[in-house]
């Protein structure tokens, strides 16, 4: 016999794991120079770095360290454009682990929500079946729950 009630993700978080998931992330927020953002003209402006473009500015940075020094003016800071390279590729690794999360926690989400609509589905079907039988009290919760189907102009389940 099958599970009537599929549940993969019976669970909530408890409030001790919140707000340390909540102040993990915070806490990365908090690292990120608050200057660190940009408009979205700023954004569909161009410039950014892609395959060719980083692999263009990792053997720059490769000649300057073998063979900058007395060659690149004073003004120009070798130093600066190490930090930049290595802080992108910090946050590469970063951006590659919050996607991970967000893409697991989304999908959790998913499982929860479609598990949550199903079995909301089946309460009103028995409030239906019960409405219909003369159930005292019935009546009055199916009423409740049928305006959703109603006022979406979507047909009520059949049978979940």
């Amino acid at each position: 016999m099958s599970n009537l009630n599929p549940n993969r993700l019976n669970l909530t978080y408890p409030a001790a794991d919140m707000t340390l998931m909540k102040s993990n992330a915070n806490a990365t927020i908090a690292k990120i120079p608050v200057g660190a953002t940009l408009t979205e003209e700023e954004r569909a402006s161009g410039g950014d770095i892609n395959v060719d473009n980083k692999i263009f500015v990792d053997g720059t940075l490769n000649e300057l360290n073998s063979n900058g020094a007395a060659i690149m003016p004073a003004w120009f800071s070798t130093a600066n454009l190490a930090n930049d390279v290595a802080f992108y590729d910090q946050s590469e690794e970063l951006i590659s682990l919050y996607q991970s999360i967000i893409l697991r926690l989304k999908d959790a989400q998913r499982i929860a929500g479609r598990e949550a609509l199903i079995n909301a589905r089946k309460a009103y079907e028995q409030y239906k079946s019960a409405a219909d039988g003369g159930v005292p009290g019935a009546q009055a919760s199916y009423d409740k729950l049928k305006v959703r189907f109603e006022r979406a102009g979507v047909t009520a389940p059949q049978s979940v």
